[in-house]
């Protein structure tokens, strides 16, 4: 049968019946031409089995028309090697229909090269399953275009590992929505890389909410830009824990808008270091809250410098608590203005040691 095949013409290749091509074994089909292969009709192509692909070498499928492409049976599909699917060209891969789409294995996604799988179009990645995503090499993630990671959607980006999404390019990363953003899974933020945290666009890190800005580890929010400094909700900067609070760099807070500040919940507060604290403006210490400054601690008072300390407002001195009075050190008190010494009070007054009060100048003492 092979060499009467090899003898048939084009025409009388389209007129063999589906029956005998289902008869037709390897050697008759390895003597098919490239010629004959297109010859099929789409008619043909669409009956033939799981076994006939099989017997089809990656060149002879590479000759198959676009049309057929697009009839081949779920069953004959997921039979297809990662050589056969490695041979279509971009044009031939884009004309697999949605349908047909998620018919494959998650073997023959994690197979296909690079160059096959950026050539499936933004409006076949959506029908790709979760399953079939989650397969995607880290190799091939990092070759995505912007225009497919957007086409994940987010149930697509949802599907994606720590380690696929540690893949993304910087330009992949940015293209990200906010809702592919709002989308992402705990796990999966925690597994982003500082340099790919330093890159998320400002709307992005909004979009991930109070629980997103939870899952980052210290060094992540060390890698926070100046812009996604500003850029976070006082609801993210409230579930700052302490831990993260004190990764914060000097040049960070000193661009933390005083919302933020305000919004700081009293363990992160009592985080922050001296050096911290003195990145403060004036501006940023005189916007604490007045239970912020009374949860600081007695060594935070201490540490502050005369510049921060004299940055409190006459409104916010009174806060003080009784002990953090105390633990004001003697160079800071000489600083006080006059303002600041009246606004603490009898009981401010009181709870100053006899070193305290000499450090007074004479202008706060009259």
């Amino acid at each position: 049968m092979a060499s009467i095949i090899s003898n048939l013409s084009t025409t009388q290749i389209a007129q063999l019946s589906t029956t005998t091509l289902a008869h037709l074994t390897s050697a008759d089909w390895a003597a098919f031409s490239s010629d004959q292969i297109q010859a099929l009709t789409t008619s043909q192509v669409g009956s033939l089995s799981s076994a006939a692909f099989s017997f089809i070498s990656s060149s002879q499928f590479a000759a198959f028309e676009v049309a057929d492409l697009a009839v081949i049976n779920s069953g004959a599909l997921r039979s297809l090697s990662s050589s056969q699917l490695g041979a279509l060209a971009s044009d031939q891969v884009a004309a697999f229909t949605s349908t047909q789409l998620p018919q494959l294995t998650t073997g023959q996604i994690a197979g296909m090269g690079s160059d096959t799988l950026n050539a499936l179009t933004s409006t076949q990645i959506p029908s790709l399953t979760s399953g079939q995503v989650a397969a995607i090499g880290t190799a091939q993630v990092g070759t995505m275009t912007t225009e497919d990671i957007v086409a994940l959607g987010t149930s697509g980006i949802r599907s994606l590992t720590s380690s696929q999404l540690n893949a993304l390019s910087s330009d992949g990363l940015i293209a990200i929505t906010t809702d592919q953003a709002a989308a992402l899974k705990s796990t999966q933020l925690a597994g982003l890389s500082t340099a790919q945290i330093a890159t998320l666009a400002t709307d992005d890190l909004v979009a991930i909410g109070t629980a997103g800005i939870k899952a980052l580890g210290s060094a992540q929010i060390h890698a926070l830009s100046t812009d996604e400094i500003v850029a976070l909700s006082t609801a993210q900067a409230n579930a700052l824990s302490s831990a993260q609070v004190a990764g914060l760099g000097t040049a960070q807070l000193a661009n933390l808008e005083t919302d933020d500040l305000r919004a700081l919940n009293s363990a992160a507060l009592r985080a922050l270091s001296s050096s911290q604290l003195g990145a403060l403006s004036s501006d940023q210490i005189g916007a604490l809250t007045t239970a912020q400054v009374a949860q600081l601690s007695t060594a935070q008072i201490a540490g502050l410098a005369s510049d921060t300390l004299n940055a409190l407002t006459s409104s916010q001195i009174p806060s003080l608590t009784s002990a953090q009075v105390a633990a004001i050190g003697t160079a800071q008190v000489a600083t006080m203005t006059t303002e600041d010494v009246v606004a603490l009070g009898t009981a401010g007054l009181k709870a100053m040691g006899s070193a305290q009060i000499h450090a007074l100048t004479t202008g706060d003492i009259v």
